[in-house]
């Protein structure tokens, strides 16, 4: 019996990595996982490897996913300590390409970020870009937006753009560097209005969120995000739900009632999944039982290269 070129993978993965910490523990090496994080897309290489020959030749398969791990670890190996005896902490640069917005009258970047509600406003979006912070939505507010910001190292800015019936809100760090040696992320809580229906595009390098939208009209949700984690719980006051996430490393458990019908499809390379009380209808495609039945429905498209993906009813 042959063992899956996925396990095999997954077991060489932890045996560096737990090598690596054991050594740095131990003061043998400095290591930059800094230069680790660029070898990431090697692990579609891998999952396209496992797809085109798995059905061909496993054992062909196996061999090749060995091979092209062992290369690989082995570069970072090398270049990871060259790196790490000449720098000692991870930085993550945070580029921002909305350069106008600094220099907008309308960008706010004092500690007061909010705005007000206005009834003409049926429809809000909400678009978030952070690099190593926490963000959370959970409470409602009386205006359109509100923020509370703990332990930030740098300022944010908030930009409003509203015709007719319409507003848009860009919410996003001005910090363009973040140093991950101390775990020393911006805590962000946000409060939303709960009368406009919400799209929400969020892009993060790092972090955490923690999204409740029980209380919203939520119409569309957009995560990217490297190594991040995000939980996100879905509500019931709209009818019709999309959720796209993008991710490279990272962990995403999502919660949806369990009135509504769901779609999943799918793109995960070697990532893994966890759908429960979900049927699979084809390949890469999972739908509850009362899918084309239920009068709320949500549709999810997931794609990761090597991420942990939980969808929950509640």
């Amino acid at each position: 019996m042959i063992m899956r070129a996925d396990k095999i993978f997954w077991g060489i993965i932890l045996v560096f990595i737990g090598s690596i910490f054991l050594l740095e523990n131990f003061g043998f090496i400095d290591f930059s996982w800094h230069f680790a994080w660029r070898f990431w897309p090697f692990i579609f290489i891998i999952a396209g490897v496992n797809m085109v020959l798995s059905k061909i030749n496993p054992k062909l398969t196996l061999v090749a996913v060995v091979l092209i791990t062992l290369f690989a670890l082995t570069l970072i190996f090398i270049k990871g300590i060259h790196e790490g005896k000449h720098q000692k902490s991870w930085e993550w640069t945070f580029s921002d390409s909305d350069k106008e917005v600094e220099q907008s009258d309308q960008a706010k970047i004092s500690g007061d970020y909010s705005e007000e509600y206005e009834s003409k406003f049926k429809n809000a979006t909400l678009n978030i870009k952070g690099g190593a912070s926490q963000f959370y939505i959970r409470d409602t507010t009386n205006k359109l937006f509100q923020s509370d910001i703990k332990d930030a190292e740098a300022p944010f800015f908030l930009k409003k753009t509203a015709s007719d019936t319409s507003v848009v809100l860009d919410f996003k760090s001005k910090k363009e560097k973040y140093n991950f040696s101390d775990n020393n992320y911006s805590e962000i809580k946000m409060r939303l209005n709960p009368q406009p229906i919400w799209d929400i595009n969020l892009a993060m390098g790092a972090g955490e969120t923690d999204f409740d939208f029980s209380n919203f009209k939520l119409r569309n949700i957009n995560l990217k995000g490297g190594a991040a984690s995000f939980k996100i719980k879905i509500g019931s006051l709209y009818p019709n739900v999309n959720i796209l996430a993008e991710t490279g490393v990272a962990e995403i458990e999502i919660k949806i009632p369990e009135m509504a019908g769901c779609r999943i499809k799918t793109s995960t390379g070697l990532s893994s999944q966890d759908f429960d009380g979900f049927v699979k209808k084809s390949d890469g495609i999972y739908e509850t039982p009362n899918y084309s039945t239920a009068t709320h429905k949500i549709n999810m498209t997931l794609k990761g290269g090597l991420s942990e993906f939980t969808v929950n009813r509640y």
